[in-house]
């Protein structure tokens, strides 16, 4: 007999995970599509509501996507005394709290409790810190009481945050994410924090950021774009999936080197499922600022969908966002290419233009849209490092030499755009009747500033 996972999303049992002979299925209840409609995204892009069950190779690689990665995974499968491949078996035991709004657990559960910061167990700062230097052998601080889930293979810890400070998501829904510093790169917290501090004062959509000092060191803490806390301290679940699971691809490929998806796909799937017309260009503006900033390690599973109540989607806010060409040990390959660029400090402002317009944005929008990022980069870069109270000097004039560079290639081109006969091949005019005189031919300075054909005196 197979074993079977009950599946709540928004206060509705809309089906079951099984594991049999064939591995992993879903089947939706009746109740997803009274709700939702058949066909309907509202669990997924890749699992649209069905009266038909989804077999193992659509299955796995969503529910495989809400899991923990590499060591944190292999740590929590030996505390458990479950296989760490065993997906299903590692759901039951931490699928309760996910990535998202979904609820994994025994069918025996029944319901899930009301979402509120009362059921949370507070702890003290003492106990944070705690947690967070246990972070090697309790990943995510999930341990016998704590059973939260979330992909990714960087330490972290996840808790709730009430009116009285920091607690346990033991009787409710983590509300953030604690991210200690990464020990092989310094200032790695301060690196995500004015890279995410940055976006929002460039004007895009970003996950909200700050640092706190934990037992004396410094600790990212993100506030989760998929949790909103009410001021009565209810608390409501958003759901969301990454593209991976969107697509049906197994998480492991979530680098395009490696044979993950490409952005003309993500984009094509917004399309399909009719997403917001600005999400295409919002994606745009993403990965315009991910490039300007140089964060190579930015792939498929750093880009997400949201899925309201009523099942209708849109682009998540930008998170996880760094600067990791700060670091030379990092690969400057990019999590996903640009314009089929396989090197990051290759893309220019005509690759992200071409990219843009090859998922069907007009020439036009794509260019506005990379130039509204561009353009006033280097001086949010200025505004924010004063603004900051942690300044990394070095981190600063790093962004600021790459957001000039490409501002200065965005505007080269618009000149390009704006004075096509600048540039333009052609015949010099007639000769002038003054031997003292000779025509120059249009071409560019070494900034890369256009130079019209003219007449040069000779002496």
């Amino acid at each position: 007999m197979p074993r079977e996972l009950a599946v709540w999303l928004y206060g509705t049992d809309v089906g079951t995970l099984a594991e049999g002979r064939h591995g992993l299925s879903f089947r939706f209840a009746e109740a997803a599509y009274r709700r939702w409609g058949l066909r309907s995204p509202v669990l997924s892009l890749s699992m649209p509501v069905s009266t038909r069950p989804y077999r193992d190779s659509v299955a796995t690689p969503f529910f495989e996507g809400l899991l923990p990665e590499g060591q944190l995974r292999k740590t929590i499968a030996y505390d458990f005394r479950i296989g760490e491949t065993d997906t299903f078996g590692l759901l039951a035991k931490i699928g309760r709290d996910c990535a998202g709004a979904l609820v994994v657990q025994p069918r025996t559960d029944g319901a899930p409790p009301t979402a509120t910061t009362q059921g949370a167990e507070p702890i003290t700062s003492d106990e944070v810190a705690q947690r967070i230097a246990r972070l090697p052998v309790f990943p995510l601080g999930v341990d016998q009481r704590v059973r939260v889930s979330l992909p990714g293979m960087q330490n972290k810890l996840l808790l709730t945050k009430t009116g009285a400070g920091w607690a346990l998501p033991t009787g409710a829904p983590s509300t953030h994410i604690l991210k200690p510093a990464i020990s092989q790169f310094e200032g790695s917290v301060d690196n995500e924090d004015f890279c995410m501090r940055l976006a929002r004062r460039v004007g895009l959509r970003a996950a909200t950021t700050e640092v706190e000092h934990v037992g004396g060191m410094p600790v990212l803490v993100v506030e989760r774009f998929d949790r909103v806390v009410l001021p009565t301290g209810s608390i409501r679940r958003v759901h969301q999936e990454d593209v991976n699971q969107a697509l049906g691809v197994d998480p492991s490929r979530k680098y395009e080197a490696s044979g993950g998806s490409p952005l003309r796909r993500v984009a094509s799937l917004l399309r399909d499922w009719r997403a917001p017309a600005q999400d295409l260009r919002e994606l745009l503006q993403h990965v315009s600022f991910v490039v300007a900033v140089g964060d190579a390690d930015h792939h498929a599973k750093n880009i997400s969908i949201l899925h309201d109540e009523d099942g209708r989607i849109r682009l998540t806010p930008l998170y996880d966002v760094m600067c990791t060409r700060y670091y030379p040990s990092i690969t400057a390959t990019p999590g996903m290419f640009v314009n089929g660029k396989r090197h990051i400090d290759e893309i220019r402002a005509d690759d992200l233009v071409a990219e843009g317009t090859a998922w069907g944005l007009p020439e036009d929008d794509a260019e506005a849209a990379v130039r509204e990022v561009l353009d006033v980069l280097p001086e949010a870069i200025e505004a924010e490092a004063a603004a900051s109270q942690r300044r990394p000097a070095p981190l600063v004039t790093f962004l600021a030499a790459r957001a000039h560079a490409l501002r200065h290639e965005a505007s080269a081109r618009i000149a390009d755009t704006a004075l096509p006969e600048a540039l333009a091949p052609r015949a010099a005019p007639a000769p002038h009747p003054s031997p003292e005189r000779a025509w120059v031919a249009p071409y560019r300075r070494e900034d890369g500033t256009p130079v019209r054909g003219h007449w040069r005196r000779l002496r």
